[in-house]
């Protein structure tokens, strides 16, 4: 799992590629905690388009960020979601808890509608 960043406006876009499993859902979130602390001013906006894989340690990673988000009046959405995480999304039902978007445009563009 590999995880690169860029910030828009007051949102950082992260992308994130490979697999996004139980081995290594710990280091990702590590990562995106402390992209939350460095910034906390910025909404987020993960990128799932090379994602080829998530467990249920994944959608953890999403949940607790949306959550430490909320604390301070920023949000979290999610783009590019390929069929097979979108499958595990509706799945546990988690489609209506988050913001989804076919392409980071239409996500970056609604950051600036909220």
């Amino acid at each position: 799992m590999e995880l690169n960043k860029k910030k828009v406006d007051n949102v950082v876009v992260v992308y994130l590629s490979g697999r996004l499993d139980v081995h290594l859902s710990a280091e990702i979130e590590k990562q995106i905690n402390s992209i939350i602390q460095n910034d906390p001013k910025s909404h987020l906006l993960l990128n799932l388009k090379d994602v080829e894989y998530m467990s249920s340690s994944g959608l953890r990673i999403f949940v607790s960020t949306m959550r430490i988000l909320k604390e301070s009046n920023r949000k979290l959405k999610l783009c590019n979601m390929n069929n097979a995480v979108k499958k595990i999304f509706e799945v546990v039902e988690l489609m209506d808890m988050f913001d989804i978007f076919d392409s980071e445009d239409d996500a970056l563009k609604s950051f600036k509608n909220d």
